[in-house]
């Protein structure tokens, strides 16, 4: 019988031995820290020579070249006389006896602290006494990195992940502790020899509302006299989103997302972003070839320094602490040419001090495509559709034999069963995860740290569609003294990757009597041949799928920010920031030779066939500011505030593109295997390069917390603009009014706050090309002379382009009732933009038709009101219950356009088609529908009858009656939110809501009037059209091919309400759950984006790639 060994294996002692000698190592590590400790007092030597000074002098000098902290009372130094100390390597021991001889003061050691005391207050035993306790929060849970100090030393702990602290110190009369933690009210106890303190912190409700945080300066909220949104991490966290973006729409509507009917929920589609409308038009060539460049992009500021939209797409959101939306010109105007459109200013988190904490948060989620707007036809109901329309008819009867074969042969394919759903087929349920994790941590030497990392796959719901993003994040934070020093370096990469399958539509349309595979198994390249019934034979959008295809976007960003911050005396601070950031852009498209493009290329051609396009760009960029800043309060009724910044940047920025072709191989898609580049093609490129500067004051008085007045003053420069113009000023006026302040409300106790506010400012928008105001030139690269190389020009110069200047008018007013259960917000405003930039016709003379100037005025004016309350606030209980709401009224106007633009417009007006042009004419808002007016189908012929431009009814469609018959954006528009909290429960629901606009339902034109009846159509076609004289239908005769020209029979008026976003979350605060997994802080949650949908208009939506519903699960722990 074979005994046991007692002794573990070979591996296992090897195992025990390392963590033998590691636990050793760690022992005798702690035991000569320890032993260090006892001897630092003994071995630190300093050198003093210091005149005429006081002993707390003393003491102060002895804190700055050494580690150790002072306990003492302030009235024991009381009546000591200054003395000089002229000391050499003296040990702390010599220099205190020689600086406590003849005061009856004696100090006690105690590690690295000095207790002095009164001689008659020592016993002849030196006692210890031990403070020690817990800090939890109103509910019990307990709050770790809690700093405790003894009130006016510098002797601090910080509890432990139980929320527990200890401090061993010499015994004294009377200590005071003062408990501090982010999110809480600070608090003050008296210790009175209690053997464990129970100390409770209360949630600070309200303390992001308190200071207004601008990117430059931070105001107080109290005098602030501009309208802005202050969202919290709380909020951020309660309705989270697709992504940041949505987040934000989801809690504050004045955060416009215009809705892209065409991209849907695509990932990589970056959304139009508005905040209170539009501020600048199109170019005459972005209007002849209907595309819109977004020059209303609000200015994105994070920690201080611009980024992108797309850049803010792909934040890491969980690094985010708040985000200000400033909106009015009193807010805006310290960013001078660059506050026209709105500001989002973006703050993350600092370091916390404490012990090191490790968070982690985790999702999975999921994508399912909603096709809840789309109603086609099956197989039987499409080949009834084609009989009704006289598909299988024709004059020649041999022509209407092939039909009826045809139509034999689908009969045949339906009793068997075909019935294909095609639009299931380039879909998926996207399964996506994100994980984010986050180290931080730092002593109370002033040393503080954090780091970060987030990857997020999010897979959309078109098969092959992709977003993959990941951010790295480090952050430092030191203090010594008065200096502050920060350094943030942030790494974002971003791969994008677009469908395969194509664009959604084109499933649409397939016929459900078709197979998606042939015989063999294989997906059809064409799924009918040509005929009679098809001039060309109908391709499988599928059939490109099972290619090696790459369509595929990239970039990486590099940026480090650093600022120190100087603070020499009480009020007055100093801060200098510098940003770099690099950023480095990819994108590859190829298609291989079997790609249907080039199926109709010949024979001779077929060294032409398959395609690689490659585009590459790298942008540098630096910002630079110097901020100075003083705030005092004189005789207790006067307050000042004055800031200075200065500022420089820079953007530099190229990018190249080369188009080849020629890769029979199909498996072949390296680049250089490419056989040439694109006939007639060359290798194209771009180069920017765009430098400001500016200096901004700011002053802010306040009297007797009253009345307050704020002027910021701005002068820019910038090289976008003619070399007489560079430089403009901008500026801003504004003055409000705290009533509940003033005596005679005194006696209104139900009334918290009433606050009026009002402004003026002169703000401006530099969205545009960098050398449109510069004399441009381009070489002749395919001829010269001997050995020169002409050139010719390309644009004429404007010395007197200025800038594009928006003056800004702003009332608001803000209510707070019944301790704030209860708030309102209202302001109303007024912008208009002067100096629009726009083309200019010239003579033919000049060899130019156009060039750039200032020619334009838009006005935007509009109402916004947000209400919020508790119905139920227990805090002790933790039952809470709030609901706010938003309403938003927004009108927009053009005042003034330029001849160029009136006579592109003239040229769209007269161009006919299915679908409104983009068109732009004085007096109407930017986003009206223009179209000829009709009265609807006439029951008698089943054909259309409009009104002329002279008013006459007719069935004659013409071009030039076209007129204004509806505007797109709603006339209100906001959201529904609510937050219900019980305990460890909390559920938040977030609805919005868009009443009285206009939509063009181009699905009914499209879809189903001209519909062509070969494909599948909308449901529609087959039961609501015209068939005999006294049907009174929407639609025309479905046997009228002639197209459907735009009318307002097809604008209908839109009213929506949608679930934006639901959370269910439990935290876990139960003492078994911290005791066995180990946890600070443990939560599940359930979100969803996008539930449910109604709407007045019944549309397809998500042309180009569906809309989707989303559904997230997440974990969140902090260790």
């Amino acid at each position: 019988m074979k005994k046991k060994s007692l002794y573990p294996s070979p591996g296992c002692r090897k195992i025990i031995h390392f963590l033998v000698m590691k636990a050793s190592f760690i022992f005798l590590l702690l035991l000569t820290l320890q032993i260090k400790a006892n001897v630092y007092a003994q071995q630190l030597r300093l050198d003093l020579n210091l005149q005429n000074v006081t002993l707390k002098e003393v003491i102060q000098e002895i804190r700055r070249h050494s580690d150790f902290s002072f306990v003492y009372s302030d009235a024991d130094l009381v009546g000591i006389t200054q003395r000089n100390v002229q000391m050499k390597d003296a040990t702390i021991e010599e220099v205190l006896k020689n600086c406590l001889q003849g005061t009856k003061l004696v100090y006690d050691i105690t590690d690295k602290t000095i207790i002095i005391r009164k001689l008659d207050e020592v016993t002849q035993t030196k006692q210890v006494q031990v403070i020690q306790g817990q800090v939890t929060d109103v509910r019990g849970t307990p709050l770790p990195g809690v700093t405790v100090r003894i009130k006016g030393t510098q002797l601090g702990v910080s509890t432990d992940v139980n929320g527990k602290f200890r401090f061993e110190l010499p015994d004294t009369k009377e200590v005071v502790l003062a408990f501090s933690f982010v999110g809480m009210k600070p608090l003050e106890v008296r210790y009175n020899g209690q053997s464990d303190l129970k100390i409770k912190l209360e949630e600070e409700v309200a303390e992001m509302d308190e200071v207004v945080v601008t990117g430059i300066f931070k105001k107080s909220q109290e005098s602030f006299t501009g309208s802005v949104s202050t969202i919290t991490e709380k909020e951020l966290k309660s309705f989270r989103g697709r992504n940041l973006l949505s987040t934000l729409k989801n809690i504050d509507p004045t955060f416009n997302i215009i809705e892209n009917n065409v991209y849907g929920a695509d990932p990589n589609h970056l959304p139009e972003v508005q905040i209170r409308g539009t501020s600048s038009l199109p170019t005459v060539e972005d209007l002849k070839n209907e595309t819109k460049v977004d020059l209303n992009t609000p200015l994105i500021i994070l920690d201080g320094f611009e980024i992108s939209l797309t850049r803010m797409l792909d934040l890491n959101d969980e690094d985010i602490s708040s985000v200000t939306l400033l909106k009015d010109g009193s807010a805006t105007a310290i960013y001078g040419s660059r506050g026209a459109n709105g500001v989002i200013v973006i703050e993350t988190k600092q370091p916390e001090a404490g012990k090191l904490r490790l968070s982690y948060r985790g999702s999975v989620n999921i994508e399912v495509p909603d096709l809840s707007d789309y109603d086609v036809l099956n197989a039987a109901e499409k080949l009834q559709l084609e009989e009704n329309a006289g598909l299988y008819k024709d004059e020649w009867a041999h022509i209407e034999m092939a039909l009826r074969k045809r139509q034999a042969r689908i009969k045949q394919e339906i009793e068997r069963g075909v019935d294909t759903y095609w639009l299931s087929k380039p879909l998926r349920t996207g399964v996506g995860h994100k994980h984010n994790l986050r180290l931080e941590g730092g002593g109370n030497d002033g040393f503080r740290y954090s780091a970060s990392v987030q990857y997020n796959d999010i897979l959309g719901v078109m098969k092959g569609s992709d977003r993959k993003t990941f951010n790295g994040n480090i952050n430092l934070m030191y203090q010594q003294g008065k200096l502050l020093f920060r350094n943030n370096l942030e790494v974002g990469l971003s791969e994008s990757n677009e469908s395969p399958y194509g664009s959604f539509d084109q499933y649409v349309k397939l016929n459900p009597y078709w197979r998606e595979r042939g015989e063999d198994g294989k997906v059809l390249k064409e799924l009918e041949q040509k005929g009679d019934f098809w001039t060309t034979a109908p391709e499988n959008p599928l059939y490109n799928a099972t290619l090696d295809l790459v369509d595929k976007k990239t970039y990486t960003t590099i940026t480090n920010n650093f600022d120190v911050e100087w603070k020499p005396w009480e009020g007055l601070t100093l801060r200098s920031r510098i940003g770099l950031s690099k950023q480095v852009n990819d994108y590859d498209n190829f298609k291989p030779a079997d790609h249907t493009k080039f199926k109709d290329y010949s024979d001779e051609q077929i060294f032409r066939k398959g395609e690689y396009v490659y585009s590459s760009g790298k942008s540098f960029s630096y910002d630079w500011s110097l901020t100075l800043s003083y705030s005092r309060n004189f005789k207790e009724k006067h307050e000042l505030y004055v800031g200075l910044d200065y500022n420089v940047a820079q953007d530099k920025s190229h990018a190249y593109t080369f188009q080849v072709e020629g890769f029979p191989q199909s498996n072949i898609k390296f680049l250089s295997m490419a056989l040439q580049y694109q006939k007639d093609g060359k290798p194209t490129g771009s180069e920017s390069l765009n430098r400001r500067i500016g200096v901004t004051g700011n002053v802010n008085y306040i009297y007797d917390n009253r009345y307050f007045a704020d002027v910021a003053y701005r002068m820019d420069g910038a090289s976008q603009f003619g070399s007489s113009k560079r430089f403009a000023p901008f500026y801003s006026f504004g003055i409000g009014w705290n009533i509940h302040k003033e005596k005679f409300m005194e006696n209104v106790l139900w009334l918290d706050r009433l606050k009026l506010r009002g402004s003026y400012a002169v703000t401006g928008s530099v969205n545009f090309d960098a050398y449109q105001a510069l004399a441009t030139y381009e070489y002749y690269t395919d001829d010269r002379y001997r050995y020169w190389f002409g050139s010719h020009l390309q644009g004429l110069a404007n010395e007197d382009l200025e800038w594009q200047k928006t003056d800004k008018w702003n009332f608001g007013l803000e209510v707070g009732a019944f301790h704030n259960r209860l708030k309102v917000t209202a302001d109303v405003y007024t912008n208009q933009t002067n100096n629009l930039l726009s083309e200019m016709y010239l003579p033919l003379t000049n060899g130019f038709p156009s060039y750039t100037d200032n020619v334009g005025k838009v006005k935007n004016k509009g109402v916004e009101v947000a209400l919020s309350g508790y119905p139920i606030r227990n805090t002790e209980k933790n039952i809470i219950w709030s609901v706010s709401a938003s309403f938003i009224h927004e009108k927009n106007e053009i005042v003034k356009i330029s001849e160029a633009l009136k006579v592109a417009n003239e040229e769209l007006e007269l161009q006919g088609g299915s679908n409104p042009n983009f068109m732009y004419r004085e007096g109407e808002a930017l986003r009206t529908i223009y179209v000829v007016p009709s009265l609807g189908i006439d029951p008698s012929t089943g054909q259309e009858l409009f009104i002329d431009r002279f008013g006459n009814v007719t069935f004659n469609w013409d071009a030039r009656d076209k007129v204004a018959c509806g505007v797109t954006d709603p006339k209100f528009r906001g959201n529904i939110n609510t937050m219900f909290t019980f305990r460890d429960l909390s559920v938040n629901l977030s609805f919005g809501y868009r009443l009285g606009g206009s939509q063009y339902n181009s699905t009914l034109v499209d879809r189903v009037e001209n519909a062509d009846t070969r494909y599948n159509v909308d449901r529609r076609v087959y039961k609501d059209r015209w068939v005999n004289p006294g049907d009174h239908t929407f639609f025309k005769d479905i046997k009228n091919t002639q197209e459907t020209q735009m009318s307002s029979r097809f604008v209908q008026k839109e009213n929506t309400l949608e679930c934006q976003s639901i959370q269910i979350k439990y935290d876990f605060l139960q003492p078994w759950v911290k005791k066995h997994l180990g946890t600070q802080y443990l939560s599940l949650s359930f979100n969803t984006d996008n539930l449910f949908r109604v709407s007045s208009i019944k549309q397809e939506r998500g042309i180009a790639y569906p809309f989707s519903r989303r559904f997230t699960f997440s974990l969140s722990a902090t260790f």
